[in-house]
Parts: structure tokens; C-alpha cells; sequence
């Protein structure tokens, strides 16, 4: 019904309920699906700026300001120059934890005690540690770095971003599975799993995380502009400035013992979009990565941080 012509009615009360820009309803959605995964410009930007060009240009101008001027060693400017910027991937309500040295989670609480917590992560009703998330262990260049949860509601913009310049190396599809229901489970309620897709991405001057979209249960509505399978097989065009290498390197990859192109995305990249039912997004960071305080300081005191897609939300250590 939502992807019929018939569903278009449901657009202009949609965007009255939600205080949306009245600007969506000059254009011509052919149906909710349609209007529900729209594309809009995204640009990258300083916390708690308006998604504007003029903003977006001038902060971009502003993190690139004396990186490359002599006298300058890269990391030692006053503020915040030279540093790289990490953005938010999508707009939505932010969860910010912090991963121990054992690859578990740290729960608000549990780090006063010198113990981690090792109760589960709840996304979309269901509980996930991070070796269920990522159905493996955890890996050990994720080890005293960060989980962030991206929860995506109805009137966010569905579609999501590369949050830095960089590779992507691996993609990895996981199935949802409901299991039986075993008399000693509490109330006979069956275990579920969400449908995920996992990237494995290695990012400029910060090195490698993965970024993980998760679906309602057992169903998919996860769209990522390059499917399953990154341009492997062929060369794809890089982003990067003339006379430079591939985010640093030539951009190959070992595939069965065979070289292949990786795929080289800029940061603010559209990486894919959800419709409708799926609507969280996991990224789990290594330790180079440093998280703006205020996110962690909110998830302790069990409050979520509300973001717009390409936000700096941290940096790079340099």
C-alpha cells in the first residue's frame, strides 16, 4: 500500500504531524514510500548547525584551515585544525557507549565498579552483545573503542552517510532468525534475531570500523547503493585530490589470492537508505576515534542525543 499511488494521501498528514518542512509537499511523491526514503542534500557540517551549503562549505573550510601550512606539525594547531572529522552517519537519537578491553560493552554504571556490565544491548526489542551483532567475536582493533546507536524514528531522513573519507573493504549480510519457542524461556517468548548488514570500513588517518544496519525482524529494508558485493571487480572512481594516492594507498584489496579495486567513498558519501521497517544503525569505532564527550555524558544519565545526518559528532587522533 505505502509504495501505491493510492498511499500519497498520507503525505501532506504525515508532515503536519511531525512539524516537517512544508517545502516536502511541493514536490511530487509518487507515493509514502517514495516521500518516506526521499533524497535530500546532506552537508557535512559543525555540531548543531543548520544542514545548509553556507554551513557546510564553511565548515569544511574551517577543518582544513592550516593542515598543510609550514610550521604547522599536523595535530599541534589551536582548536580543533588538523584534526579529521568524524560525522554522523544519519540524523535520529544517539546511544554512546564504550567498548572494554574483552570487546564487551560498558554499561551507564558499570565502570565505577571496575567490572563491565555484560547484560546486552537492546535494539528494536531485541538484546544483542556485540558477538551477537556480529554474529563472530569481537574484533581486537574494536577493543577500548566505541559503540554508538543510531535510532532512526518515523519523521528522520531515512537515508544515511560514509561518516569519513575512506574504503570500503568487506560487506557482510546476516539473515533474521526466529527460534522455536522453549518452555523455559521466560513467558515461552521466542528468541529473534533482526536482519543486519555489516561493512567493514577502513577510514582515513583513523583506521578500521565496522558500520552495521539493522532491519526489523526478519524483514530487510535495508538498500545500500552497492549492494552486497563492493566494486571488487573493476575500478571505481576515487575521491581523492589530484596527485594523491587512494585514501592514502592504492586502493587494493586481496580477494582468493587475486588484487581487486576497493571501493574509495568520500566523507558524506550516501552509503543507502532504509524503507519502511528498518530503522537503527550500529557502528562500532576503533580507540583513534574520540567521541564528543556530551554524547557519552547523556547515555549515562540515560538520555539519547538527538542528531541530524552529518553532524561532526568526533575526531580522528592525530
Amino acid at each position: 500500500y505505502y509504495n501505491s499511488f493510492l498511499s500519497k494521501k498520507e503525505i501532506a498528514p504525515f508532515v503536519e504531524k511531525y512539524g516537517l518542512s512544508k517545502e516536502l509537499l511541493k514536490k511530487n511523491y509518487q507515493s509514502f514510500g517514495a516521500f518516506f526514503s526521499r533524497k535530500e542534500a546532506v552537508n557535512l557540517r559543525e555540531a548543531g548547525k543548520e544542514n545548509t551549503k553556507e554551513n557546510g562549505e564553511g565548515w569544511k573550510g574551517k577543518i582544513q584551515e592550516k593542515r598543510h601550512e609550514k610550521g604547522h606539525e599536523k595535530g599541534h594547531e589551536k582548536g580543533h585544525e588538523g584534526k579529521l572529522p568524524f560525522y554522523a552517519t544519519s540524523s535520529g537519537k544517539l546511544l554512546a557507549y564504550k567498548i572494554d578491553q574483552e570487546g564487551q560493552i560498558i554499561f551507564p554504571g558499570s565502570e565505577n565498579n571496575g567490572e563491565s556490565n555484560l547484560l546486552p544491548l537492546e535494539i528494536k526489542g531485541n538484546f544483542y552483545s556485540i558477538e551477537k551483532i556480529l554474529k563472530s567475536p569481537c574484533p581486537a582493533f574494536l577493543k577500548g573503542g566505541t559503540l554508538l546507536v543510531f535510532r532512526l524514528s518515523m519523521p528522520d531522513y531515512h537515508r544515511y552517510i560514509f561518516p569519513a573519507r575512506g574504503r570500503l573493504l568487506r560487506t557482510k549480510k546476516i539473515k533474521g532468525r526466529l527460534d522455536s519457542v522453549r518452555k523455559e524461556a521466560a513467558h515461552f517468548k521466542a528468541f529473534s534475531e533482526n536482519k543486519r548488514e555489516i561493512s567493514l570500513l577502513e577510514l582515513e588517518g583513523m583506521g578500521k570500523i565496522l558500520h552495521v544496519e539493522v532491519g526489523a525482524m526478519l524483514v530487510g529494508h535495508i538498500h545500500n547503493n552497492l549492494g552486497f558485493k563492493p566494486s571488487f571487480d573493476k575500478a571505481v572512481e576515487c575521491h581523492k585530490e589530484k596527485g594523491t594516492e587512494c585514501c592514502g594507498e592504492k586502493g587494493n584489496i586481496q580477494i582468493g589470492g587475486k588484487n581487486h579495486f576497493a571501493h574509495c567513498f568520500a566523507a558524506g558519501e550516501e552509503k543507502g537508505y532504509f524503507s519502511l521497517g528498518g530503522s537503527t544503525i550500529v557502528e562500532l569505532l576503533n580507540d583513534k576515534i574520540m567521541i564528543d564527550e556530551d554524547l557519552f555524558e547523556n547515555t549515562n544519565k540515560g538520555l539519547e542525543t538527538k542528531l541530524e545526518i552529518g553532524e561532526r559528532i568526533g575526531y580522528g587522533k592525530v
